[in-house]
């Protein structure tokens, strides 16, 4: 990485630069570029999301939910990283308005197993097509060499947090 010197990035906009503006092979242009294309990239996502009522922690469990249908509770809370109090609240509202499912698992009735409903594969499809099609955007506009490099950070850094991730 050649960004070795941290460079703060202004903090008031009244010093004539938007706050955003970050020198140029900073570390502060590596995060602000990090923070900005996340929100790029559930700026979709998040519109149908807030017609719903609902928000990022709703979109993390249909997304979840979708790839690993059957998942228990517990399963769902180590996958996101939260706490059983965090995800009960979404996690509700996505049982009660019939977009997840929840049943008793065969074996053992006390575990609760989840999948997406008609309705809840319909949105979580629309809100995945949503962020497919921004980064289809921007890696038509960087090319498939920065596809396969922006990959290569995306993992080192998801290896920070679970080593050996697989998608």
């Amino acid at each position: 990485m050649k960004a070795t010197i941290k460079q703060p990035a202004p903090r008031d906009p009244a010093a004539g630069r938007d706050i955003f503006d970050s020198p140029p092979g900073s570390v502060d242009e590596i995060i602000t570029l990090f923070y900005l294309g996340y929100r790029a990239g559930v700026a979709g996502p998040g519109r149908v999301l807030d017609k719903l009522g609902f928000g990022r922690p709703h979109h993390r469990i249909l997304y979840v939910v979708a790839r690993h249908p059957g998942i228990a509770i517990a399963g769902l809370i180590e996958t996101l990283a939260v706490s059983r109090q965090a995800l009960h609240r979404p996690l509700g509202d996505l049982v009660k308005q019939g977009y997840v499912a929840q049943k008793a698992a065969p074996t053992n009735r006390r575990l609760a197993l989840l999948t997406l409903t008609p309705k809840g594969a319909a949105l979580e499809s629309k809100l995945t097509d949503l962020q497919y099609q921004a980064f289809a955007k921007a890696f038509a506009a960087t090319g498939p060499e920065a596809e396969q490099h922006w990959k290569a950070v995306m993992r080192a850094l998801a290896d920070q947090v679970r080593p050996a991730f697989t998608v």
